[in-house]
């Protein structure tokens, strides 16, 4: 008999539809956790200065809605690419339907990522606080 070991790839499966499609958080994966945390950071960005353009254009002209709109559309369509380059092609059709997404909808999209990585996070941490205790008490003073 051979001996093993497996590690655990931290991944979390998220349903994300009806149809029981999911997404999957790569929860140890650092590179997929920093291209999440820019994305959302982008996000962030990106609506703070929707926002703002919004509001200068209210009660404008048809030309300053119609261009504040195409801006809009833009920033959603390079944050929909960045979120399937992210999370896997398709991504967006499954999390938001045949709709093109809207800055609201990323933004409650990426809120709700949010909340499931602090719940994973912490219990990845106790996890790993376990392991590490387990093995510093088998092998303490052994060196």
């Amino acid at each position: 008999m051979s001996d093993s070991i497996r590690i655990s790839s931290g991944e979390k499966k998220i349903e994300v539809n009806e149809s029981g499609d999911f997404i999957t958080l790569e929860m140890k994966n650092t590179t997929f956790m920093n291209g999440l945390l820019c994305l959302i950071k982008e996000l962030e960005t990106e609506s703070n200065a929707l926002s703002s353009r919004i509001s200068q254009v209210e009660g404008g002209s048809i030309e300053e809605i119609s261009a504040t709109m195409a801006q809009a559309e833009e920033v959603c369509g390079k944050l929909a690419e960045k979120t399937d380059g992210l999370f896997g092609e398709g991504t967006c059709r499954k999390v938001f339907g045949e709709q093109a997404p809207g800055i609201y909808e990323f933004a409650d999209f990426f809120g709700q990522i949010g909340t499931l990585i602090r719940k994973y996070g912490e219990e990845e941490n106790a996890k790993a606080v376990e392991i590490v205790e387990k093995y510093k008490e088998k092998y303490a003073g052994k060196r």
